[in-house]
């Protein structure tokens, strides 16, 4: 089964309106639907039955959008230090511009635009990196240009649309290769690369290289899968409720109904019908 491009990304949240606005004001989302409830079968499915019942609100751009859960329960992991959907990538055609709004909306900023690296050269990319108030990251990213071996968004089209979700892993083979098994994907890239956000998070010299894989999607989607730092723990997962942070990542497929499944690390990925 081929999968992408990315629909939902599902982020608990005991704030469900200051979660929206965030979105709202950094991109310009508007807000997809409000307050359906998660259904029995929906919590059953997931895993998380004490989430039947819990009000939801998506905000949306041109493409994907956020799913906010209300719960009051979970325990917010601080951004970057566990495994699991770590982060979501939104593509703009200025990132300066983008990421100043983004602090001005709540965010806060991990990491300042910055081009970046390859395995031996800059990237044509420029992005920056921001924590959410739920546990998330989210990328900011400008596409200067054609990625060697990638297929990406046009920006000047797609600009405020969600096109990558960054796994952070505790064994990158072993996830990567659920997916590529699992779904076919092509691999885009393998490569050791020095990223700044975790060497900050960390405490690290800003030089440390990390491993990170990317995998292609339809719909000129990706899924980056980086191997985590040895410091980095497993999510505190409560009885009854899916992870906090980015829990389930929903992507388009070729099915007839809704499939969901664990990937390594508890991350949730959820297979949509193609309409």
């Amino acid at each position: 089964m081929s999968i992408g491009p990315i629909s939902l990304v599902t982020i608990l949240s005991p704030e469900l309106d200051q979660s929206v606005a965030m979105y709202q004001k950094a991109f310009e989302w508007q807000v997809a639907s409000v307050n359906p409830q998660i259904t029995p079968e929906q919590a059953q499915r997931w895993g998380a039955n004490k989430l039947a019942g819990a009000p939801t609100v998506t905000v949306a751009g041109i493409n994907g959008g956020v799913r906010f859960i209300q719960s009051q329960e979970h325990q917010t992991p601080v951004p970057l230090k566990t495994f699991g959907w770590s982060a979501l990538e939104v593509c703009v055609d200025d990132v300066f511009f983008y990421t100043d709004r983004a602090i001005k909306a709540g965010f806060t900023l991990l990491n300042e635009p910055v081009a970046l690296s390859g395995s031996d050269k800059p990237l044509p990319l420029i992005a920056a990196q921001l924590a959410g108030i739920n546990g998330e990251v989210l990328y900011i990213t400008q596409i200067l240009d054609e990625m060697p071996n990638f297929e990406l968004p046009n920006v000047k089209k797609e600009s405020g649309s969600i096109f990558i979700c960054v796994l952070g892993a505790s064994d990158l083979e072993a996830s990567r290769k659920v997916l590529e098994e699992g779904f076919g994907l092509r691999r885009a890239s393998d490569r050791h690369v020095a990223i700044k956000v975790l060497n900050k998070v960390y405490d690290k010299p800003l030089t440390d290289t990390h491993r990170l894989s990317s995998l292609q999607l339809n719909g000129r989607n990706a899924i980056e899968i980086d191997q985590m730092p040895a410091e980095a723990v497993n999510r505190v997962v409560k009885d009854g409720l899916l992870p906090p942070g980015i829990s389930i990542v929903s992507v388009v497929g070729q099915s007839d109904q809704e499939i969901f499944l664990k990937l390594p690390d508890g991350a949730g990925l959820e297979i949509l019908p193609h309409n």
